[in-house]
């Protein structure tokens, strides 16, 4: 606890960031389960899960960013954000300036650059950050993604990597993005929106060391 003018004011044990790296590439423009694109159900999922994150118990330690790629990588969609502050209702959808090919090595990077960042703003509250790599498909351009995340791994900062296959098709490599993350429990394929969501959540509130 602190003092300051004569109010007491709790000190946040930790801040943790969860980056979400989300899939633009041309295929994510077919339709999913739904009759809609695959790309929009992604848009779904993420903005249910700011609601819930919005409205967690310990919604004052997380903060959220979205980085969207194709082969090419936007981390400006939006930057590290107090998940207070989030705006549920706005675009997320990854198609947005993208519709390309794919490069989830130099997504996955780029999300490494961000965390980087943010791990070395820290303060008083001891920082971690998870990030969660989305694709439908298999990396056919840039850096090879599992080099990338092996650097992560092996760098000693406080980073876990996640992974989720969405939306079933010959193009899915699960192999690599299964070889992407930390933990064999950090993986999940699913075709379903609100799986999605409820990965993501879990992986970005589970609090790590």
């Amino acid at each position: 606890m602190e003092e300051r003018l004569g109010l007491i004011t709790e000190t946040k044990a930790f801040e943790q960031l969860g980056i979400l790296v989300l899939d633009g590439s041309g295929s994510m423009g077919e339709k999913g389960v739904s009759d809609q694109p695959k790309a929009e159900e992604i848009n779904q999922a993420v903005r249910g899960l700011m609601t819930r994150l919005r409205g967690s118990q310990k919604k004052e330690n997380f903060y959220l960013a979205v980085v969207t790629y194709d082969h090419r990588v936007d981390t400006d969609r939006l930057g590290p954000t107090p998940v207070t502050q989030v705006d549920d209702t706005a675009d997320y959808n990854p198609l947005k300036g993208h519709n390309g090919d794919t490069a989830i090595g130099d997504a996955l990077a780029a999300a490494h650059g961000v965390a980087e960042a943010f791990l070395a703003g820290q303060g008083s509250a001891s920082r971690s950050v998870v990030i969660v790599v989305m694709s439908d498909g298999q990396n056919n351009r840039g850096a090879d993604p599992v080099e990338v995340a092996e650097c992560i791994k092996q760098s000693g900062q406080r980073i876990t990597v996640c992974a989720a296959g969405y939306g079933k098709g010959s193009e899915l490599d699960e192999m690599t993005l299964k070889r992407l993350v930390s933990e064999p429990s950090g993986y999940k394929f699913t075709m379903s929106t609100n799986d999605l969501r409820d990965f993501f959540e879990a992986s970005i509130s589970q609090v790590r060391g």
